[in-house]
């Protein structure tokens, strides 16, 4: 065999014994997870993210109770004591044994990156939360000599209910012609500002012989995103009070300020047609002034050019 085929052989074969001896724990091997107090969801996609209850009392609990608010997250490093970093984005929050532990931890104490540590063992716990109802992301990496070896990402979102109702806010129009359907919106959200689309909500009108939108609840549109309703508007000029408020809300908690569990209107009832009448007449009147006004600055401009000439 030729120096020139001998030397190709031996590179070949070191190449192979290379790729034979890379390692498990190379980059790009996946880190295990095992997370526990998912409501629902499996973590691998934002579509199907580990669901855990928003933090609604401002207090952050890992229990196997209801009450749970956080999600325990336990990481199984492929190296003993490894040094791990996890990131997080959107609403996801992240959190140490040692805070979630402390008296003081709320809402406020979780971060968006962590270094950890892992035992002797290899393995390590953090936590993470999420007060909002759309999915971030949490990446979990496992750092040696400053590159990541080994990494996985998963998925956890907020999940909130009627309960949660926190601050209710309403639309309605001010003015509104005699004996006229009369349309009105509501928007539900809990202490975070998630939006809402099961609580009960209703509307009550008071005024002249105004009829309709009490007698049920408003309707959610999952089109226009808000609650609708409408009423029958008094047949005599006046005003109409409308009162939009919900039947269960959650209690004050200081942290997320007073809740709005109502909100009021009026609305006032008004022959339109008469008031287009008394607009168009007042705009008439206007046009009137303006052009008299008109002809007065062009003859004052004429009669100065006159004098400049001379």
């Amino acid at each position: 065999m030729s120096k020139k085929l001998i030397a190709v052989a031996a590179a070949a074969a070191l190449a192979l014994t290379g790729l034979v001896a890379v390692p498990a724990n190379s980059a790009g091997a996946t880190l295990t997870l095992t997370a526990t107090g998912a409501a629902s969801g499996d973590g691998l996609a934002s579509t199907t993210a580990w669901a855990v209850a928003v933090p609604s009392q401002d207090v952050l609990r890992s229990t196997t109770t209801a009450s749970r608010s956080v999600l325990d997250v336990a990481i199984a490093t492929i190296e003993n004591n490894a040094a791990v970093t996890v990131s997080a984005t959107g609403g996801v929050k992240l959190l140490t044994a040692a805070q979630l532990a402390a008296s003081t931890t709320t809402t406020a104490t979780g971060t968006q990156t962590l270094s950890l540590t892992a035992n002797d063992s290899g393995a390590v716990t953090f936590y993470a939360y999420n007060t909002s109802t759309s999915a971030g992301s949490l990446t979990v990496s496992e750092v040696k000599a400053g590159s990541v070896i080994a990494a996985n990402t998963k998925w956890l979102k907020g999940a909130t209910d009627a309960n949660n109702a926190y601050k209710l806010a309403a639309t309605s129009p001010t003015i509104a012609g005699l004996g006229s359907k009369v349309e009105y919106t509501a928007t539900v959200v809990d202490m975070f500002g998630n939006a809402l689309t099961t609580p009960v909500v209703k509307g009550q009108t008071l005024g002249g012989d105004a009829t309709g939108g009490t007698a049920a609840n408003m309707t959610y549109s999952t089109t226009t995103k808000v609650y609708e309703a409408s009423f029958t508007n008094r047949t005599t000029a006046g005003a109409v009070a409308l009162l939009v408020s919900m039947a269960i809300s959650a209690d004050k908690v200081k942290a997320f300020g007073d809740p709005v569990t109502s909100a009021f209107v009026s609305i006032n009832g008004a022959d339109l047609t008469a008031q287009v009448t008394a607009l168009t007449a007042q705009v008439a009147a206007l046009t009137a002034d303006y052009n008299a006004l008109a002809t007065k600055y062009n003859k004052l401009v004429k009669k100065s050019k006159r004098v400049a000439k001379k």
